[in-house]
């Protein structure tokens, strides 16, 4: 049975009219809030919820037994009675807003207040943030209320940062070496803007700081990262880690780009560093590079260096993410197994970004490295949200075919003979595997792939496509390939195999029923789960350090 987990606010918890927000944080000192909001962001991410713990954050145990703390143990035994559900407080969405709130605050003068008033009033801060949190809307498909539950509670929960470290570390290696090769003006403002000589010591700054953030418990959850003053690279590496944290001034801006783009704050008295939010420190460590090279292109404009920002994009980030990431991920993956055409064979517009064929089995791989507009992702509006992704994985408003239809040109090829890249195929006894590779954790969400596939049989049966050994289409994050590639090779466990397993365990909970009530689920039905949690889940005691991806450990060092 599924865990219904309800976010309470502040009318759930208190039976009187909240005072403003602004009148509850007057007079905290704003040293104290950051303290406290840095707090909420990591306790939100290592504490499981649990009735016995809802106030850690906010109580402590000489707390226990007041007036105030009974009356709101009290509250909460009233709804796990006549709910059955359990009740929560923390969680990631609301700490990250209540860090927004706290930042962009004045340093004003401080009130003679106590802790203990002090954490009633950000306790009833925290409450009436999630008051604002938005409900789920839809009643009519249980697979877009899923993929609406997750927009709005599941973006940032979940995430395996042990696991993201690893993928984002190999693909800025990647990456740096693609545009030291390719944009070498762009690649050396680069290496200045950050202070470094080489941009090894980008990945090796960031790995040593990435180990640190992993020692956090429920009892230290924020770890001070200092950096000695005797080191003899002490300038070098402050100037590197400055870069990383929060300015003066919050600019505030939908689905916390300042947070993601600044994840780090600076004591300027110790000059120790505190991360705010892991997943986002570790993801900006890959995922800002190409917004960072954006810049320095931008900054080019006039100069022979500059290139068109279309064409910037195009040679930068999706030649990268289509013809140079996933290529060689693949290949490593591989090796000399199968039937493949890569890039470089498949150079004709049309054609499938890889192919792989394992006698009559073809998997056929379209790659796609989509934004989704990031205020769409704040109001997690799931109508204006499926609108985007219907434009971007079956066709745009210019009419033009995208992903999904691609890949149903490509199968339409091949079962009448067309396709003329692998000649030992035969058309009248073959099993196609579709597979979309992204690069955007949203899609990864529950829920998004079983809508996604609904969409691709429907335009298969709207081209009266025959659906004979067609295969559900499968998402599969880039990431998901990086960390497994040491695995979806062996026996038992390749790639067509996990993708069958997968779906088997689909279509067994097809029918399950899912709760409709404007719940956070703990344990998504089996149904609605993406591929790389199903993968992660399944592998959860291997060995993913395989041979495959230690060859990478020569940038770490």
């Amino acid at each position: 049975m599924n865990t219904i987990r309800t976010i309470q606010g502040y009318k759930d918890l208190f039976d009187d009219e909240p005072e403003s927000i602004d009148s509850y944080l007057s007079g905290i000192d704003k040293t104290i809030m950051i303290d406290y909001a840095i707090n909420y962001c990591s306790l939100s991410t290592i504490m499981e919820p649990d009735v016995n713990n809802i106030f850690w954050a906010f109580l402590n145990k000489k707390d226990i037994g007041t007036e105030f703390y009974n009356a709101l143990i009290t509250k909460v035994s009233d709804i796990v009675r006549n709910q059955e559900v359990y009740p929560i407080i923390l969680n990631i969405k609301t700490s990250l807003k209540f860090f927004e709130l706290v930042q962009k605050q004045e340093l004003l003068p401080s009130n003679d207040l106590s802790d203990y008033e002090i954490r009633q009033r950000l306790l009833k801060v925290y409450l009436l943030l999630n008051s604002k949190n938005k409900t789920v809307t839809n009643r009519e498909n249980s697979v877009k209320q899923i993929v609406e539950i997750s927009l709005i509670y599941s973006i940032y929960s979940n995430t395996n940062c042990f696991y993201l470290r690893i993928t984002e570390l190999i693909k800025s290696c990647l990456f740096l070496e693609y545009c030291k090769e390719n944009i070498p003006a762009h690649f050396n403002i680069f290496l200045k803007n950050y202070g470094i000589d080489k941009w090894q010591d980008y990945t090796l700054y960031l790995h040593q700081i990435g180990k640190i953030i992993f020692e956090k418990d429920i009892k230290e959850p924020v770890k001070l990262i200092s950096i000695p003053i005797d080191d003899i690279e002490y300038d070098k590496k402050t100037y590197f880690f400055d870069k990383f944290c929060m300015q003066e001034t919050y600019q505030d801006d939908a689905d916390f780009t300042q947070i993601k783009s600044h994840p780090a704050v600076k004591n300027s008295e110790t000059g120790e560093y505190r991360i705010v939010f892991e997943q986002f420190f570790i993801e900006k460590m890959f995922k800002s590079l190409y917004f960072t090279f954006k810049e320095i292109n931008d900054s080019l404009e006039g100069s022979a260096n500059y290139i068109d920002k279309d064409r910037f994009r195009s040679d930068v980030g999706l030649k990268f993410s289509e013809k140079v990431l996933m290529n060689r991920i693949l290949k490593d993956a591989l090796g000399n197994k199968y039937k493949q055409l890569g890039h470089e064979e498949l150079t004709k517009d049309g054609n499938p970004d890889y192919y792989i064929r394992d006698g009559k089995y073809i998997l056929l791989f379209e790659c796609k490295d989509n934004l989704i507009n990031k205020k769409v992702v704040d109001n997690g509006d799931i109508n204006e949200f499926i609108d985007i992704m219907k434009g971007l994985f079956i066709s745009n408003k210019e009419g033009k075919s995208k992903a999904i239809k691609q890949i149903i040109n490509n199968i339409v090829s091949i079962r009448k003979g067309e396709f003329n890249k692998d000649k030992g195929i035969n058309v009248d006894n073959n099993v196609i595997y579709p597979i979309l590779i992204t690069h955007n954790s949203i899609f990864s969400l529950s829920g998004i792939n079983a809508l996604i596939d609904e969409w691709f049989s429907n335009e298969l049966g709207l081209q009266n496509v025959d659906k004979n050994n067609i295969k559900h289409l499968t998402i599969i994050n880039i990431n998901t390939l990086i960390l497994y590639q040491g695995l979806i090779s062996q026996k038992g466990m390749t790639l067509r195999e996990l993708i069958d397993l997968y779906w088997k365990d689909y279509l067994m909970f097809e029918n399950k029923n899912y709760p409709t009530d404007e719940v956070e689920v703990n344990d998504l039905p089996i149904k609605s789960q993406s591929f790389d949690k199903y993968v992660e889940n399944r592998f959860k005691n291997k060995n993913i350090i395989t041979k495959r991806v230690l060859k990478y450990d020569q940038y770490f060092h």
